[in-house]
C-alpha cells in the first residue's frame, strides 16, 4: 500500500493541512559568480550560525517538513556548508542542493554521497564555454562546474542541470540536451528572467526574444506535451500557487516567506517558531484566502489555460499580487501559439 503512495500526493495532503512540506533555505546570499541575470540585489548576507540551523531544522521537522533545498547564493562559499546538510540529514530530512559545482572539492562530493543527498542542481548556462562564462563573468566556470557534475555522477549522485533560457542561450537547447546525456545528468529549462528582490526590472533586457521564446516552447526538453489542460477556469474557488500551503523558503536572515520569489515576510525564524509563523502568520492566513475568483483578470482571459502565472512574480515586477503578470502572460501567448498547455498542477490548482 505505502509504495503506492506519491510524492503528489503528500503535496496534497499537506496543502489540505497546511503543512510546509517542502522548504527552501537559502544559507547565504554570498557568491563566487556574478551571473547577468542573477536574482538577487545583494550578495552581502553571509547567512545564519550553524546552531541556528540545526534549531531550525528541529523546528521544521516538528512542522512537518519532508523535503529541504538548499541554496544562496552559493552555498559552498560556506565553509561550514557541508555540517549544514549534515545536520539536515540527522534528522532525516531529503535535501536537494542548490549549486554552480564550481568550489566542490573531492571531500564535498565524497560527503554529499555517503550523506545520500536527494539530488544536486548544477547551473549551466551553454554548452559554449565562452557564452557560460559571459553569463557568470567568471573565466574558467563552465570547465569547474562540468568537472564537478562528472565527479558526482561517477559518485552516483544524482544530478540536475539546470538552465535559465535567454537571449544569449536560446540556441543551445538540443546541445545542452545531448550534453546533459553524454554526462548522466538530468536536463531542466526555465523560460522566464525574473526581476531582482528589490523589483528592478533590468534583467527583462536579457529574455528571449518573442520568436526564440516560441521556438524553446516547442521544444520536447522544455514543454512536455499533454492533450488535457490542468487549469479550470470555471473552479473560482481554486488557489493560484500550492506553495502559500505547502510550501516555504527561508532567507539568510531567517526571514519566512511564502517562496522565494513571493517576497513577503511572514515572521523570522529566530524570534519566532518556524511552525508557528508558517501556521499563523496573519499576513500568510490573509494570502491562504485568495481564490481564482479574485483574479478578475485571469478569469476573463482567453490564455488562461496556457498561463503559469507566479502570485510572488505578479507582485513583484507588475505591483499586483491579483493582478496579470506580464512574464507569465508572455510565456503564455507562446504556449497558445504552440497549442503547448502547461504541466504545472501548483498553479490555479484545486482545494
Amino acid at each position: 500500500m505505502f509504495s503506492e503512495i506519491k510524492i503528489r500526493d503528500i503535496t496534497d495532503l499537506a496543502k489540505c493541512l497546511i503543512v510546509p512540506v517542502s522548504v527552501l533555505v537559502e544559507v547565504c546570499y554570498t557568491c563566487n559568480e556574478k551571473c547577468v541575470h542573477c536574482c538577487l540585489d545583494n550578495h552581502n548576507q553571509r547567512g545564519m550560525s550553524l546552531k541556528q540551523y540545526e534549531m531550525l531544522f528541529d523546528q521544521m521537522v516538528t512542522a512537518g517538513t519532508f523535503f529541504v533545498i538548499l541554496t544562496g547564493g552559493e552555498p559552498f562559499t560556506r565553509k561550514d556548508f557541508m555540517d549544514i546538510v549534515r545536520a539536515a540529514r540527522k534528522r532525516r530530512l531529503s535535501v536537494t542542493i542548490f549549486t554552480n559545482g564550481t568550489l566542490l572539492s573531492e571531500k564535498d562530493i565524497s560527503d554529499i554521497a555517503k550523506l545520500f543527498v536527494q539530488d544536486v542542481h548544477v547551473s549551466i548556462y551553454s554548452t559554449n564555454e565562452k557564452v557560460h562564462d559571459s553569463i557568470t563573468q567568471i573565466p574558467g566556470s563552465f570547465r569547474k562546474s562540468i568537472s564537478a557534475i562528472r565527479a558526482m555522477v561517477k559518485e552516483g549522485i544524482n544530478v540536475r542541470i539546470k538552465c535559465p533560457l535567454m537571449l544569449a542561450n536560446a540556441n543551445d537547447i538540443s546541445n545542452l540536451v545531448k550534453m546533459a546525456e553524454s554526462l548522466g545528468a538530468k536536463m531542466q529549462f526555465a523560460t522566464t528572467i525574473t526581476a531582482r528582490n528589490d523589483g528592478d526590472i533590468s534583467t527583462h533586457k536579457l529574455q528571449m526574444s518573442d520568436r526564440q521564446l516560441v521556438k524553446a516552447i516547442k521544444h520536447s526538453a522544455v514543454s512536455e506535451n499533454i492533450s488535457v489542460s490542468v487549469r479550470d477556469k470555471d473552479d473560482g474557488n481554486s488557489v493560484p500557487c500550492d506553495t502559500i500551503l505547502n510550501g516555504g523558503a527561508i532567507d539568510p536572515r531567517g526571514n519566512v516567506f511564502p517562496c522565494n520569489q513571493w517576497r513577503i515576510c511572514g515572521g523570522n525564524v529566530l524570534h519566532d517558531n518556524f511552525g508557528k509563523i508558517w501556521k499563523e502568520s496573519e499576513v500568510f492566513t490573509a494570502f491562504r484566502q485568495i481564490r481564482l475568483r479574485n483574479l478578475v483578470k485571469c478569469q476573463t482571459c482567453e490564455i488562461f489555460n496556457y498561463c503559469t502565472r507566479c502570485p510572488g512574480l505578479a507582485l513583484l515586477e507588475d505591483n499586483d499580487i491579483c493582478g496579470c503578470s506580464a512574464s507569465a502572460k508572455k510565456v503564455a501567448e507562446a504556449r497558445m501559439i504552440t497549442g503547448t498547455l502547461p504541466t504545472q498542477r501548483h498553479i490555479f490548482s484545486k482545494i
